[in-house]
């Protein structure tokens, strides 16, 4: 796991690569139904408070604002939140780490956290914290890379070799599945569901930073969603779909809890 210095260093280099990934027609189509999927495991009640943990450049706020009257921006990255502030500026938006929340014990009603919580040098910590952070009764959604993940294993070692891995020192496999469940289930968290996703439309339309091919496709929008359909179809399809690169995981925080 890489330290904080390091993970801010690597954060402010990639605020270029995200405005790129992001100006992309196919890129924002892809992010949109990734954004839809997480906020689909969400309680649609726009009276409940709700922190974007980890939130980098700002994907998932826009539609979190539009859905909750009170939601919050939190990332390490200043730089990040410099760019999720936007020309309207209406997502109070903090600095802080994850393993050190600066808000108060039951401040949220949900939280999620869009593929950040595998960059912690303490997993577990960092569970615990958004643990302390929900009210009783509150949900957390998750997305994160997942060990037992063919797919990803040979996406890090072509990434490494290509010079073009987010974290090229990092040698420290993610969580499998069931780590992650074990993790959050040791902060105190009960699971209620979790899922494979990312197949071919992964890479391909959600990092064009990385990958560039869709970048110079004729007709890539109709290309981005044969491969977002073709995602949508691996994913019903046992054995076959445990070769996603990521799961999402929602856990619940029971109410009686006394943690």
């Amino acid at each position: 796991m890489v330290g904080i210095a390091e993970h801010i260093t690597r954060e402010r280099q990639l605020v270029g690569a995200k405005q790129l990934r992001y100006s992309l027609d196919f890129a924002r189509y892809y992010h949109q139904w990734y954004n839809e999927t997480l906020l689909g495991l969400l309680t649609p009640d726009s009276s409940l408070g709700v922190l974007d943990c980890g939130c980098g450049t700002g994907v998932l706020l826009p539609v979190l604002q539009r859905r909750y009257r009170k939601t919050v921006g939190l990332d390490l990255c200043i730089e990040n939140l410099l760019e999720a502030h936007g020309p309207d500026g209406r997502a109070p938006l903090v600095v802080g780490d994850i393993q050190n929340l600066p808000v108060a014990p039951q401040s949220f009603d949900q939280i999620v956290c869009r593929g950040v919580l595998h960059r912690l040098s303490d997993v577990g910590l960092g569970l615990q914290q958004l643990f302390a952070a929900l009210k009783g009764g509150g949900d957390l959604v998750i997305s994160e890379p997942i060990g037992d993940s063919r797919a990803l294993n040979f996406l890090r070692v072509a990434a490494l070799a290509a010079g073009t891995h987010p974290f090229p020192g990092r040698r420290v496999e993610p969580l499998t599945t069931r780590e992650w469940i074990e993790a959050a289930h040791a902060a105190g968290f009960r699971t209620v569901r979790w899922f494979h996703l990312g197949y071919f439309a992964f890479p391909f339309l959600g990092f064009p930073e990385a990958i560039s091919l869709m970048r110079y496709v004729p007709s890539r929008m109709t290309l981005a969603k044969i491969l977002l359909r073709l995602d949508r179809g691996l994913a019903r399809i046992p054995y076959v779909n445990t070769w996603s690169w990521q799961a999402v995981f929602h856990f619940h925080k029971p109410i009686a809890s006394a943690r």
